[in-house]
């Protein structure tokens, strides 16, 4: 936790500020809320309407089409960045896909999508496009956190984890079970500290 602080918040080619605070505040909100939460939803929704099973039925809606496009640029700006040696916004890119992903979530509302029967593909296409966004962030998120990739990877039950597998969306297999959902972050209680 304290190396993602250190790559995210600290300003390249300066001196920047370290308080304790500021990385409470950073695995809360980052790891825990916007990576953390991601998952667990993500998993617990293909639990509760699939049994964990994901499956592409491709009832795709061009809501879906913006979300690929985002996760798939992501290479090439991570790699952009990484070039000129802006380590924090490289990282800030890859979680740009999961950002976006927690909006997707927001805007597709599978919970809504659930209770009618007749929209059972497009939430079956909703959850796939968030478990290869999921992936695909895990796969450039490695660089920087390799252990919270592999309990990603392993959440999703997949062995698609390198680079070669980033370069068009929909590696992840049909079929596939995902295993239980692991919280990959704690929040920390600041009122306790």
């Amino acid at each position: 936790a304290v190396r993602y602080y250190l790559l995210h918040e600290m300003p390249f080619a300066s001196d920047g500020t370290f308080t304790y605070e500021l990385l409470i505040e950073s695995i809360n909100s980052n790891l825990a809320n916007v990576l953390g939460n991601l998952v667990n939803r993500t998993i617990g929704m293909a639990n509760k309407y699939f049994d964990g099973v994901i499956t592409s039925s491709g009832v795709v809606e061009e809501i879906d089409n913006e979300l690929k496009e985002l996760v798939l640029k992501t290479k090439d700006i991570v790699d952009n960045r990484m070039n000129e040696l802006k380590i924090a916004d490289s990282l800030d890119a890859v979680f740009e896909i999961f950002r976006r992903c927690n909006k997707y979530i927001d805007e597709t509302m599978p919970w809504v999508l659930a209770k009618d029967d007749s929209k059972k593909e497009r939430l079956q296409e909703v959850l796939y496009n968030l478990v290869e966004s999921i992936r695909i962030g895990a796969v450039l998120l490695q660089a920087y956190l390799p252990d919270t990739s592999d309990k990603i990877f392993k959440q999703l039950n997949t062995s698609y984890t390198g680079f070669d597998t980033i370069d068009r969306f929909g590696y992840y297999e049909n079929g596939t079970k995902l295993n239980e959902a692991v919280p990959l972050f704690m929040r920390i209680d600041t009122k306790n500290n």
